[in-house]
């Protein structure tokens, strides 16, 4: 069922009186009428890209796309990278970005992004925690970001926009985004304490060298645990959603926040999705925007029946997917990707026929070629 000229016209009401201010026209709902395809549906078998977890890529200019997952290698953490020059069809090795020994190092949640023209380089930034090898418990937290100037097969150090010791407090799961301003945008998940955790955000206008300093973007006076943060453009480049995972509502569930000024400022606080099963949890969102479609993946227990309330969503959880057709007003089209154990699930636009790639952790980390319909 597509949405009605009604339904469009709420959206742009909604959007009005959430953000206090004047729409911009490539909102209105002229714009927003053609109908979009919803319905998620798996397209042929999941494609290998090899032994590990966390799989996220991008698309390169020059038509590849790089991925990375982090494998564990002779009792180290390690980020490879992967590369596809058939649209995904196939991945093969390419390059090392960087491994540490896993008694002493938590290397993981990697995430890639080239740099706008003329600039080839690509960035990727990680969690690189420092642990003490004997008792396991963290010493330092430190996002990282690494850069590669020959397409993703070799990195080095550019700089460190986050780090903190402690061993409760830690920085999670960084994001980039080029903002339409030419500056590249850094969220991450900064953890307060053991029941508080924020989205913050930081920005660099020299590709990444040098970094602002934090600003909050989802949590901020809340008392919960956001993160695991992804933005996807919604009816152009500089009006976003920003997804991520929370406490506030269940023991987790999905929620979003809003900008119209390319990610300045937030705002419009939401759930989007709620686990259909007592006790249990939905967490580790991405989205993306698929022609107009807003795509979401995430990680879930929902299907065990639980009798007390889950500690962990980590542990028997199903990789599934959502779709809003009207700029995350409403969502649905819940489909299953991986079936348990399958956890940590990413997303990348194909740009053409409604395809998308989504990426997972199912007995090593694979890719699922995915069609709108």
């Amino acid at each position: 069922m597509f949405p009605t000229i009604s339904v469009w016209l709420s959206i742009a009401t909604w959007i009005i009186t959430t953000f206090a201010s004047p729409i911009d026209q490539s909102l209105a709902p002229k714009k927003l009428l053609p109908r979009v395809l919803t319905r998620p549906t798996l397209t042929g078998s999941p494609v290998s890209l090899g032994a590990g977890t966390y799989p996220r890529a991008t698309r390169l200019r020059d038509g590849s796309i790089l991925a990375v997952y982090t494998a564990f290698q002779s009792g180290s953490n390690v980020l490879l990278t992967v590369r596809s020059t058939n649209n995904g069809g196939s991945f093969t090795p390419f390059g090392e970005i960087t491994r540490g020994p896993s008694n002493a190092n938590d290397i993981d949640n990697a995430f890639l992004i080239q740099l706008p023209a003329p600039s080839n380089r690509v960035l990727c930034a990680f969690r690189n925690h420092s642990k003490n090898p004997t008792t396991g418990a963290y010493t330092f937290f430190r996002i990282t970001i690494t850069y590669s100037d020959d397409g993703g097969k070799s990195w080095r150090y550019l700089s460190q926009p986050a780090s903190d010791d402690g061993s409760v407090t830690g920085n999670w799961e960084p994001y980039f985004r080029n903002a339409v301003d030419g500056s590249l945008q850094l969220y991450y998940s900064r953890e307060n304490n053991a029941q508080d955790q924020d989205t913050l955000q930081r920005t660099s206008r020299d590709g990444g060298l040098t970094w602002s300093t934090a600003t909050c973007v989802s949590g901020c006076g809340t008392t919960a645990r956001d993160g695991m943060t992804s933005i996807a453009s919604l009816a152009n480049s500089k009006s976003l959603i920003l997804v991520y995972e929370t406490s506030t509502v269940g023991i987790f569930s999905l929620g979003a926040v809003f900008s119209t000024d390319d990610g300045r400022t937030w705002s419009g606080r939401r759930t989007i999705y709620n686990p259909s099963s007592p006790n249990t949890s939905a967490g580790a969102p991405q989205v993306i925007n698929v022609g107009g479609t807003l795509v979401v993946s995430f990680m879930t227990n929902e299907d065990q029946q639980l009798q007390t309330p889950s500690g962990s969503y980590t542990d028997s959880t199903a990789a599934k997917v959502i779709t809003s057709g009207d700029l995350g007003l409403t969502w649905g089209n819940k489909v299953t990707v991986g079936t348990p154990q399958s956890s940590w699930p990413g997303l990348l636009d194909l740009g053409a026929k409604g395809q998308f790639l989504y990426l997972l952790d199912r007995a090593g980390a694979k890719s699922q070629l995915m069609t709108l319909t």
